[in-house]
Formats: C-alpha cells, sequence, structure tokens
C-alpha cells in the first residue's frame, strides 16, 4: 500500500508550515530476502532530516535516509540507495534490526508535490494506472504517471520527462502492467535506453460499504478508515444515520429496499453506485433477515469482491438458500463464484464476542480476501511471507 494521499497530505502541510524547505521522496524499489516493507513503500522527509510520513522499513533506515535529503535537495537529482542489512552489515552499521536482507531505494527530491496528489485521484478513480521511475545506476526519478487501461495509456510527465516515452519503453511499460496481478504490484525491468524501469500500479483503495446503522457499525467503521479503504455507511433509517459518531471522510447514504417498503428501484440504484471490482467489499449489518437478504439479492450477481452477512451459520443458510430460490427464479442462478466471496458467518475465527471484536474479525477477513490469503497464522505458512517484486535493482 503505497499511501500516496496520506503523502500528499502530508506534503501540502510541510510546505504551508516552511514553504522554503525542501521536501525528498524515498521509495523503494527493489528488496532481496527478508524485508518489513515491500516494493513501492514510501518515505517522506525534509532537508532537515525529519521524518513526515510513510515507511520503507520496520525503523531501521528512516533516519539514515532522512540524514541524506539535505544533500540530495542541494544538488537537485534523484540517488540509488543500497542497504544490505544481513547478520554481518548489521552489526558494523549498527542498526541493529536484526534484518535478513537488501534494501534497494531511490532517494529523490520532492520539488513538486502536486504529482502525489494526481496519482492519489487516479487511484481512487479505480480506472487503473501507475508510475514509472527511471532507475539509472546511481541516479533516478519518477517520471511518468500512467493513468487509464493498459491498451489506451495516458501519459503525464513528471520530472521533465517527455510524454509519452519512446514506443519501446511504452510498450515495456504496458507489458508490465499487463502481467501485474489484480491486487497491484510492481515490477523492475530493463529499459530499452539502458537504464531499469520501475512500474508501480497504483492501487484502488478498498471501497466498503457498511449495511445497517446497528451497534458496532461505529467501531467498523473507524477500523476500515484507518486502513485508508473509502467506507460508506447504508441504512434506511435516516435518524440512525445521523446519530452515528463517524470520522468526517465517512459517507453516509439513505436506501430504502424495496424490501422494507420504501422507494423503488432506491436499492438498485445504490448498488449500480456501488464500485464492480473486485476491491469492493460489503457487510451486511441489519440484524433484520428481509433486508439483508434484499441487499445480497442485489449484490451477490454484481462484480464486488467480497460479501460478508453478519450472523449464525444457521441463519447464513437459511439467508442463502432464500437468496438462491429468489435468483434462480429471476434466471441468475448462484454459482461457485458468487458462494466463494460470500462470507456468512462474517469474520475470521478471533474469538472475541463483542461489538469492536467482530468488525476487527471482520477487517481482517477483508483484508485478507483483497490480497488472495487464508487469514492464517504467519508461523504456520509454508510460503514466503511477502509475495517478491520481480526482478532486481
Amino acid at each position: 500500500m503505497t499511501g500516496l494521499g496520506a503523502l500528499a497530505r502530508a506534503a501540502s502541510a510541510a510546505r504551508t508550515a516552511r514553504p522554503d524547505l525542501p521536501l525528498a521522496l524515498a521509495t523503494l524499489v527493489a528488496v532481496e530476502g527478508s524485508s518489513y516493507r515491500q516494493p513501492g513503500a514510501r518515505l517522506l522527509v525534509d532537508a532537515d532530516g525529519r521524518v513526515l510520513a510513510g515507511a520503507i522499513s520496520g525503523g531501521c533506515l528512516e533516519g539514515d535516509v532522512a540524514a541524506r535529503a539535505a544533500a540530495v535537495c542541494a544538488t537537485g537529482e534523484g540517488v540509488r540507495l543500497t542497504y544490505d542489512l544481513r547478520a554481518d552489515l548489521d552489526v558494523i552499521w549498527g542498526f541493529g534490526s536484526a534484518c535478513d536482507g537488501v534494501a534497494h531505494l531511490l532517494l529523490e527530491p520532492l520539488e513538486n508535490p502536486q504529482w502525489l496528489h494526481g496519482a492519489s485521484k487516479v487511484a481512487h478513480e479505480r480506472q487503473g494506472g501507475a508510475l514509472i521511475s527511471v532507475l539509472d545506476e546511481n541516479t533516478g526519478n519518477t517520471a511518468w504517471l500512467v493513468d487509464g487501461p493498459v491498451h489506451a495509456p495516458r501519459w503525464t510527465p513528471l520530472a521533465g520527462q517527455d510524454a509519452p516515452p519512446d514506443p519501446v519503453v511504452a510498450a515495456q511499460v504496458a507489458a508490465a502492467r499487463g502481467a501485474l496481478p489484480p491486487h497491484g504490484g510492481t515490477r523492475l525491468i530493463p529499459s530499452a535506453t539502458g537504464a531499469s524501469l520501475f512500474v508501480e500500479a497504483l492501487v484502488p483503495p478498498v471501497a466498503l460499504w457498511l449495511v445497517g446503522a446497528g451497534r458496532g457499525v461505529e467501531a467498523f467503521a473507524r477500523m476500515a478508515d484507518t486502513m485508508g479503504w473509502a467506507v460508506t455507511v447504508a441504512d434506511h433509517r435516516p435518524a440512525l444515520l445521523e446519530a452515528l459518531a463517524l470520522p468526517t471522510s465517512v459517507a453516509t447514504r439513505v436506501v430504502h429496499p424495496d424490501a422494507a417498503g420504501g422507494e423503488p428501484q432506491a436499492l438498485p440504484r445504490a448498488v449500480a453506485a456501488l464500485p464492480q471490482d473486485g476491491r469492493t467489499a460489503v457487510a451486511l449489518l441489519t440484524h433484520q433477515f428481509a433486508m439483508d437478504r434484499a441487499w445480497l439479492e442485489a449484490v451477490l450477481p454484481t462484480g464486488v469482491g467480497y460479501v460478508g452477512v453478519l450472523g449464525s451459520r444457521r441463519r447464513a443458510a437459511q439467508l442463502l438458500d432464500a437468496v438462491a430460490q429468489a435468483l434462480a427464479a429471476r434466471g441468475t442462478p448462484v454459482t461457485d463464484a458468487m458462494r466463494a466471496r460470500c462470507f456468512a458467518p462474517i469474520g475470521l475465527d478471533l474469538g472475541g464476542e463483542d461489538p469492536a471484536s467482530i468488525a476487527l474479525a471482520a477487517i481482517a477477513e477483508i483484508e485478507a480476501v483483497m490480497h488472495g490469503r487464508p487469514g492464517a497464522f504467519l508461523r504456520d505458512r509454508p510460503a514466503p511471507i511477502h509475495r517478491g517484486a520481480e526482478g532486481r535493482a
């Protein structure tokens, strides 16, 4: 997760507070071995050596990278940095990190933070996009923002580059974007110019709709908002929505499903407003069978990546049977794929029973689904913890 929006806001705040103090941005472009953060992680620092936002490690690299910011800002050129934190050099460098990997970074002056806002906007628009950095042996810079689908991209130059790049580079970027998995990722590839290209997909935030303004939804919304998700709370009772204590970034929407005797087509319109992609999750928390049924009938046939339903196993089985019968009668039988993305009862098996614990279990389950993981103990995972980015610096 790049956290581009948070970086953009931090950069704007720093410019407002100290407009004459230069800023620098570090990007993790490749790792070898074990690493707390993965390629695409970023760190915002200023020329006084202060860390402003983001993270590129578990805390062992940030101080040294920040100390190098003044020199980078003075020259106006990005530099490549390599940190070898394997056991032998860990003692010499004195980081005390006990890590077992090599981190390759790009540290560059951030003369115009507006491109961070632009990249964050592209990600939130959910239309596909990527950031492209050009990496020479010792230098580098974030060069282009690519917006739109792979077959018809729009190129925006960021650091004095031409737009678009030459056809060979454009083709390499298109191939790299097309090969990245749906959940996003990065690719480090050699370019025709002899430099390397760091291609990072701009992954949209999880769009989470919480249906039901009852007990526990506030904790659910706060946790999801902290994750940087785009959260909407929907209910057919305006007074309950208005009484909720929600973060300011959480939206509310009054929806009267037909099952509640409300406005015709209100529910289909609300579902149509959902992003129809795998980064969208819907949690049904109404505690009302008819309400959950109406929403599940409307949401399950869509392309959302996750649907969770609060309640017992027995209730979940009855609900799914009722929805399956209703959809079959409309000529839309429930498929295995639909069942696979429906989680009822909602949540991982964490053992908690209070509303906050249930919300935590559900948030963790959604996060696991979005990353294609089973939500099990990391100590029992036979495969590497992180998906390694292809390529090496």
